[in-house]
């Protein structure tokens, strides 16, 4: 994705930052404002790439709700709004996670609000908006310029800054694949464990393979991952202590976790699935 792309979301999102939470969910960290932006330029990333790729691979233009971002009350039950300029016939979600991330990540209760579930990998590097802003020139044209009239600056340590700065690159973006959650319907309503794998450490299991409910408060969910992996391996591990590999500490709340292996990615798969859509 080029810095037009970063443009179109970094305006999109900007509506919607004032309306967000400043807390996460689950936690106490407040996030000001501009954090607010910034997450969700990253966010909403992979809804730009989706788009692209669906029409340079398949042909399909896809528009996404990008454009319909605004108060939490106006948001869309599918990040897909249409198809070849008709409204679709699935509601689809879009998620972007880290380049190397291997969790589709559903929280709270948004398993219920939507069909398909995508999942699309961006690599965005921590300096991401900086380097946006001066591609477009608005640190050299505003901030230093501004800073050089009224004498703040010299002209030598605007240079200097200017340099020190990282220059914009193209973000890279690979679709990893879709959740069909109608596969899954059953199980979803008994909000269980459907399928986990792992390693067994000393008191510690490391989660590789996960597709079914977490909660990271929920005993419940916890004994049923423990009970699943004493009887796939024949030890005793209650009382052991669980993570995911990859993943610090889940927000306090209901989440929907799908490992990326049970993604459906073949080029069959998408054209079965862009049929429906």
């Amino acid at each position: 994705m080029n810095h037009h792309d970063y443009l179109e979301v970094a305006v999109r999102t900007l509506r919607l930052a004032p309306y967000l939470r400043p807390t996460d969910y689950g936690t106490a960290r407040q996030r000001d404002l501009g954090q607010l932006w910034t997450d969700a330029i990253r966010g909403h990333l992979g809804e730009i790439a989706f788009a692209k790729w669906i029409s340079e691979k398949f042909g399909i233009a896809i528009e996404t709700g990008l454009s319909e971002l605004g108060p939490l009350e106006e948001f869309l039950p599918s990040d897909v709004i249409k198809v070849n300029n008709r409204p679709p016939q699935l509601k689809v979600s879009i998620k972007t996670t880290k380049l190397r991330g291997v969790w589709l990540d559903i929280p709270y209760k948004q398993i219920d609000h939507s069909d398909i579930f995508i999942l699309v990998r961006v690599g965005v590097a921590r300096e991401h908006f900086i380097a946006f802003l001066k591609a477009i020139s608005v640190i050299r044209d505003k901030i230093l310029a501004t800073a050089l009239q009224q004498g703040i600056i010299s002209e030598k340590e605007s240079e200097e800054i200017w340099n020190l700065l990282p220059d914009f690159k193209p973000i890279p973006a690979y679709i990893v694949g879709y959740f069909d959650k109608r596969l899954y319907i059953d199980y979803i309503q008994s909000e269980d464990v459907i399928e986990v794998d792992g390693i067994i450490g000393t008191r510690n299991i490391t989660v590789r393979k996960y597709l079914g409910y977490w909660h990271p408060e929920d005993n419940r969910v916890k004994e049923s991952v423990l009970a699943r992996l004493e009887q796939k391996y024949g030890t005793k591990i209650s009382g052991y202590k669980i993570r995911f590999e990859g993943i610090g500490d889940f927000s306090k709340t209901k989440h929907f976790v799908v490992s990326s292996g049970f993604l459906k990615r073949t080029e069959r798969d998408w054209r079965e699935l862009l049929a429906q859509l």
